[in-house]
């Protein structure tokens, strides 16, 4: 593995990292406030204008062509700066535009990804439903035959972007003879404006309250045959499983940048703020837990480029890595988390400083793209496969 930057890439690498602290960071305090849907619209577009919300997809159809390693170390920096306007983005990006480029027909892709390339179109992934989550082959939102038609009925919930989005990938049944629970899952191409279509209001979120989430409601809206996601019926089941193999890498981005957030502001605070004659980060209780913060960036830095190395060679175990790098760092990013609030104190419990923003900020990290009690299941089935266990 080599994670030597080229000429070019270096100079998208600095000047993101200048765009996010110039233009994304100043507003993350007042986007957490308000959670205003003019604000997070206003970041999508300045990424978009950079050419993020585009990287990894293909150049043939608006996108960066960017390599997924790049793209993931860019990302952290995001994730840094504002731990809800990348949710944002890893949404619109990597579940959504993600989803068409890797499994849509050629005429899907034309159609659907330059605007979502450019930030024309917001996108958003209808998975989970009020009764189902975790066990996504247990979803109930039907899509039935009518007319050369589908009609598609249900409600999904948890839906990031849900309240901004242009573009829905929508996860529903059609019926089958078969006996697996998996089977008729197909993933369709819902468009704003659809009748029937709905979107809830914004949840009022413990963290990450700037990146928009809500209910979608699907009241028998139809949907034409050209937009059933790879022009087959009863794939959508294995088709999110894989895409959920690189949005995992992106959630671990995610907790990722929240971590390097808490060690920089952690490292500024225990110099200044003095105890007993001496600055807190004098004391082993304080700076053992600023080592601690250092190893979570550094390792989890490495397994997430080893996981978008995987996938940019087309690994075969590609997701495995995914999962224990997603496992892996969102676990040590909320212990960390905590340990920065701690370092604070009585400060750090207060509304408007960071560290209370990223406390809140980080527990979605164990929850989002599949709990991390989930993850180690997925993780042992792979090796099961792997190894050929019982």
């Amino acid at each position: 593995m080599d994670f030597t930057w080229s000429d070019e890439e270096k100079a998208i690498i600095e000047g993101f990292e200048k765009l996010c602290r110039e233009k994304i960071e100043p507003r993350a305090y007042e986007l957490d406030k308000t959670a205003s849907l003019d604000i997070i619209m206003d970041n999508l577009k300045i990424l978009a204008d950079f050419g993020y919300l585009g990287a990894p997809l293909p150049e043939k159809y608006g996108g960066g062509g960017m390599r997924w390693t790049t793209y993931f170390y860019i990302s952290e920096i995001l994730a840094k700066a504002c731990a809800a306007t990348h949710l944002s983005a890893l949404a619109h990006t990597l579940l959504c535009a993600n989803f068409i480029a890797m499994f849509g027909t050629e005429e899907q892709k034309k159609r659907f990804l330059p605007d979502l390339a450019s930030g024309k179109k917001i996108g958003a992934l209808c998975a989970t439903e009020p009764s189902c989550g975790s066990d996504l082959a247990a979803l109930k939102t039907k899509a039935e035959k009518s007319k050369g038609k589908y009609i598609i009925s249900g409600q999904k919930a948890y839906a990031t972007n849900g309240p901004i989005a242009d573009i829905f990938v929508v996860l529903a049944r059609v019926p089958t003879n078969g006996t697996k629970k998996y089977e008729g899952i197909t993933a369709f191409i819902v468009e704003k404006g659809m009748k029937g279509l709905q979107v809830g209001n914004p949840y009022d979120k413990l963290g990450v309250r700037g990146s928009p989430t809500s209910d979608v409601f699907l009241d028998f809206v139809e949907v034409p045959p050209e937009n059933v996601i790879g022009g087959v019926e009863g794939l959508g089941f294995k088709q999110v499983m894989k895409v959920f193999d690189i949005g995992r890498v992106g959630l671990a981005v995610f907790s990722l940048g929240i971590v390097s957030a808490c060690l920089e502001e952690c490292i500024r605070y225990s110099r200044e703020r003095y105890a007993f004659g001496k600055p807190i980060a004098a004391y082993e209780d304080v700076n053992f837990k600023i080592v601690d913060m250092q190893i979570t960036v550094d390792m989890g830095r490495a397994i997430i480029l080893k996981a978008a190395w995987m996938h940019d060679i087309g690994a075969e175990d590609a997701g495995l890595i995914a999962s224990c790098a997603k496992l892996f760092v969102a676990e040590r990013a909320t212990k960390n988390a905590s340990d920065a609030l701690q370092i604070f104190g009585g400060l750090g419990y207060i509304k408007g400083t960071k560290v209370e923003r990223l406390y809140r900020d980080v527990k979605l990290g164990e929850i989002g793209e599949g709990t991390n009690e989930i993850q180690r299941r997925v993780i042992f089935k792979r090796l099961q496969k792997q190894f050929g266990w019982a």
